[in-house]
């Protein structure tokens, strides 16, 4: 896990790029090649303007792979800034989480290299939170059949990449450290 804030004391900037109001969350990066992992440093080097030094731990599920978590602080729209650098290391698996503020819902962004990206809304209960033109749309592709529904709804609250990360997820965050997306 890694912090500049934690050498110098001072926080990192934020980004340009990501707007509103203050926020933060967590990267867990769940499993990531281990050829990639200095890479996926430096993006997010990259990203913060800082050097970082996460801590990879072998992923005892996926021989041949590291996982790290970090904690961010950030304005909202963090989560999908970094999604979008993570998603182009193939092969990788994630998570981003980004925390509610006053004006913006709290999110929970998965992926896998099967399934590309979910972003989900998470509400104040942590329950996500399925829009209205997402279940029309589900009622739609199924015309009628109850199976297609099924999986239409079960993709709306992001069951399939909950059941490919799953395994790859620790019993706990062991996220020591925060980093700042700069400015």
């Amino acid at each position: 896990m890694f912090s500049p804030a934690e050498k110098t004391g001072q926080p990192v900037p934020l980004p340009p790029e990501t707007t509103g109001n203050p926020t933060g969350g967590f990267i867990f990066l769940l499993a990531v090649p281990s050829a990639l992992t200095s890479h996926v440093t430096w993006a997010l080097e990259n990203l913060t303007a800082h050097r970082l030094t996460p801590t990879w731990q072998a992923q005892p599920q996926k021989p041949g792979y590291h996982r790290a978590d970090i904690s961010w602080q950030g304005n909202s729209g963090g989560a999908a800034l970094i999604a979008s650098t993570l998603r182009h290391f193939t092969g990788s698996y994630f998570e981003v989480t980004e925390r509610r503020t006053a004006t913006s819902d709290a999110l929970r962004i998965m992926h896998t290299p099967e399934l590309g990206i979910c972003t989900l809304p998470v509400d104040l209960q942590g329950n996500f939170t399925v829009t209205e033109d997402r279940i029309r749309y589900a009622f739609e592709k199924a015309a009628g059949n109850f199976d297609e529904l099924y999986r239409q709804f079960s993709a709306a609250v992001g069951q399939p990449w909950d059941d490919e990360l799953e395994p790859l997820r620790p019993n706990a965050s062991s996220a020591s450290a925060t980093v700042r997306l700069r400015a």
